[in-house]
């Protein structure tokens, strides 16, 4: 089983970060485990954590208003091993978005976004590296969800 170290080492948001940088954002995060079906994160709750999936697999889902009265959950995405979900807890609104839940038994790290965001302040530097590859991550993601509207 990956330690938590190695869980965000590998991850795009921190594969930049030197050892002793990495150590700090270690600092701030703690493990949790889910059963297949619960939910992390719900959508329109306020967001306070962002997760990196060391086990398992997570779905994000929305839910879209097919006509008034009816709210349907969509699936937007399946996110695998080492990907992040709820960065809103570091951008935006600080409001989640979309729902993630538990397509099988997960493991993820959760790292405290207040935190995380303090430590972006201290040191800039780490802040930006960590922007760099969220905003890869985001832009995958939209390209994906963009293949998918159009399948």
């Amino acid at each position: 089983m990956a330690t938590i170290k190695e869980v965000l080492a590998s991850s795009e948001l921190f594969k930049e970060l030197t050892d002793e940088e990495l150590e700090k954002v270690v600092a701030l995060s703690r493990e949790e485990t889910y059963a297949a079906g619960l939910s992390v994160i719900a959508e329109g709750a306020m967001a306070t954590d962002l997760y990196i999936v060391a086990e398992g697999k997570v779905r994000e889902e929305m839910s879209l208003s097919v006509y008034p009265g009816l709210v349907q959950d969509a699936l937007v995405e399946i996110i695998p091993e080492g990907e992040p979900f709820g960065w809103s807890a570091v951008v935006g609104s600080r409001v989640y978005n979309m729902t993630a839940r538990c397509q099988e038994p997960v493991r993820v790290i959760a790292i405290d976004g207040e935190r995380l965001l303090s430590l972006f302040n201290k040191n800039p530097e780490i802040g930006f590296k960590v922007m760099e590859g969220l905003l890869e991550v985001v832009s995958s993601r939209l390209r994906s969800v963009k293949r998918t509207l159009l399948a």
